[in-house]
């Protein structure tokens, strides 16, 4: 090797090794703006996740717009039963799901975001069976709630100390189908999801009716598996994008949709 090619060489490694230490600069947004942002939700839970309204129903709605406020461009939305759409969120196979309220076993899943809504659920009956006047009737008794329904509230309390028993079907219509069939004493549910259940069952509501009294009242939330390399990144550009919507009014007009 001649000594101009040897110097040509060397040059080359050098400037080579320079570049290699340079540090990069990437904006430190840049994360935002470019990830593929993968979320998943239920379906048939009017007004909330329903794929029936339109943006998918008032959280699909709310969570997008959050995410838009802090500049996520790349936002989709897939549709899996509840359960399956869990447990991909514990998996980290996609970003996050929603609506979930809490309970003591998904907090050692997941991450809450802050409230984005609340909603009550009452103990439903069909009146050619039984009725039923107080929350204390169902002791005893057989509750339905859908496979991926948490145990809240007061029905969360009667299930843990055995005072009902409960089942658990694959979905809300199939509980309004045991309760006429009177498979099942009572199903537990808000009165948006209960009547769409029914109208997918083909089952008239002036057949049911539910106790007055509220089972549980239950913030919803945008949840994050635990494991996710991002979880907490997420939750936080949420969290900033949902006080964004609540303070400029938006999130109370897209809640407002729903009358539940």
């Amino acid at each position: 090797m001649t000594f101009a090619v040897r110097r040509i060489f060397y040059t080359a490694v050098i400037l080579a090794s320079l570049a290699a230490a340079m540090p990069v600069n990437v904006p430190a947004n840049a994360h935002d703006l470019r990830m593929e942002m993968r979320l998943v939700t239920g379906d048939a839970f009017p007004p909330f996740a329903d794929r029936a309204y339109d943006g998918g129903g008032i959280v699909t709605e709310v969570v997008r717009r959050s995410f838009d406020a802090m500049g996520y461009q790349n936002v989709s939305v897939i549709w899996r039963s509840w359960l399956k759409g869990f447990e991909m969120t514990v998996e980290g196979r996609v970003d996050g799901t929603f609506p979930y309220a809490q309970t003591p076993s998904r907090k050692k899943l997941v991450l809450f975001s802050e409230p984005i809504a609340n909603l009550s659920a009452y103990g439903w009956f069909a009146r050619k069976h039984e009725k039923y006047d107080d929350n204390i009737d169902l002791l005893g008794k057989s509750l339905c709630l859908p496979l991926g329904h948490g145990e809240l509230g007061h029905t969360g309390k009667l299930l843990a100390s055995g005072q009902a028993k409960r089942v658990s079907p694959p979905d809300m219509k199939t509980c309004f189908k045991l309760l006429a069939a009177g498979r099942v004493d009572s199903v537990v549910s808000p009165v948006p999801e209960a009547l769409n259940a029914m109208s997918e069952a083909g089952l008239s509501p002036d057949d049911f009716d539910h106790i007055g009294q509220s089972l549980s009242n239950m913030p919803l939330y945008f949840v994050v598996g635990v494991n996710h390399p991002s979880a907490q990144r997420i939750i936080k550009d949420f969290n900033a994008g949902l006080a964004v919507l609540r303070a400029n009014g938006e999130l109370e007009k897209i809640l407002g949709q729903g009358h539940y």
